[in-house]
């Protein structure tokens, strides 16, 4: 509890600074001794994938800025000895976090526990704008494989929670589609119309 008391405390700084501080108009700056960013300056949206970009960090934890395009993931991931807290700047999606899944808007923080896989789908029609904090450093990440499945409706992909088995209904985020999850000869997850 008081290491996420620690994040929500230094990401606040963080998210504050970056849409107070007039002087870090160029972004990443360090002045007299403060490292200030505006995440609207470094803004940038890429067609095909989500971007992330890591204007701050220190000995003791890192910053980073994640931009996603309607229908994009953070894919299902975890670091295993660091803690994550997210904070939606802009938009709306599908948070996971290890078996649970959550709807979230601009003003919702999420909390990705050490070990715990975590990601989101850009579920809504608008960018997704978020930020976090990673400690304690080094931040080493692991992608969880064949983690997602494409709504056989829209399109979409959608993570798969991490204690899901053949037969689970899931709904997709972006069409609200019911969808009965199995698994390819490869092991890679299909969600399927009910």
């Amino acid at each position: 509890m008081k290491r996420l008391m620690f994040l929500v405390s230094i990401m606040f700084v963080f998210v504050a600074s970056g849409f107070t501080d007039d002087a870090a108009k160029a972004g990443s700056m360090k002045k007299e001794g403060v490292q200030t960013v505006n995440i609207n300056d470094i803004k940038e949206f890429d067609a095909k994938d989500m971007l992330k970009k890591v204007p701050l960090t220190t000995d003791k934890l890192v910053f980073n800025t994640y931009y996603l395009q309607p229908k994009q993931v953070l894919r299902l991931h975890k670091h295993p000895a660091t803690d994550e807290l997210f904070y939606i700047v802009a938009g709306r999606g599908q948070f996971t976090v290890g078996n649970d899944q959550a709807m979230v808007d601009a003003g919702s923080a999420v909390y990705g526990p050490a070990n715990v896989p975590h990601g989101i789908v850009n579920s809504g029609n608008e960018q997704i704008i978020m930020v976090s904090v990673q400690a304690p450093k080094p931040v080493q990440m692991t992608y969880i494989e064949k983690s997602s499945a494409i709504c056989s409706v829209c399109g979409q992909e959608n993570i798969v929670p991490e204690g899901a088995k053949v037969g689970d209904i899931i709904t997709c985020p972006r069409c609200h589609a019911k969808l009965k999850l199995s698994k390819s000869a490869d092991g890679k997850w299909i969600a399927t119309q009910l």
